[in-house]
């Protein structure tokens, strides 16, 4: 894991200052948690450490709407609005528990 929370936040706030979708932080989550497989799902983020799956979709600006599945990754319960939304940190702090369990 890395323990570079200033410099992914830094990366992350310039992929999201270009206006694209969450999909844009994929090779910057994968290059601070290289022990986590990430790929995108239509517009959504789909990061994967042994049978478990970590859902990513932007929710604003700032914001973004996660969820643990542990059988098989599905995006039914961020499109109804479900799972937490959480701001940069909170996102890095997920990912990072995320690739420790």
């Amino acid at each position: 894991m890395s323990a570079d929370r200033n410099g992914f936040r830094q990366e992350v706030l310039a992929c999201l200052g270009k206006d694209k979708g969450v999909v844009a932080l994929q090779d910057c989550i994968a290059g601070h948690f290289p022990d986590l497989e990430v790929y995108r799902e239509e517009d959504d983020l789909v990061i994967k450490h042994g049978g478990r799956f970590l859902i990513v979709r932007r929710a604003s600006a700032d914001r973004f709407r996660t969820e643990v599945m542990v059988e098989a990754p599905s995006t039914n319960e961020v499109d109804s609005g479900g799972g937490v939304e959480r701001d940069v940190d909170g996102m890095f702090d997920e990912i990072a528990a995320f690739s420790e369990a």
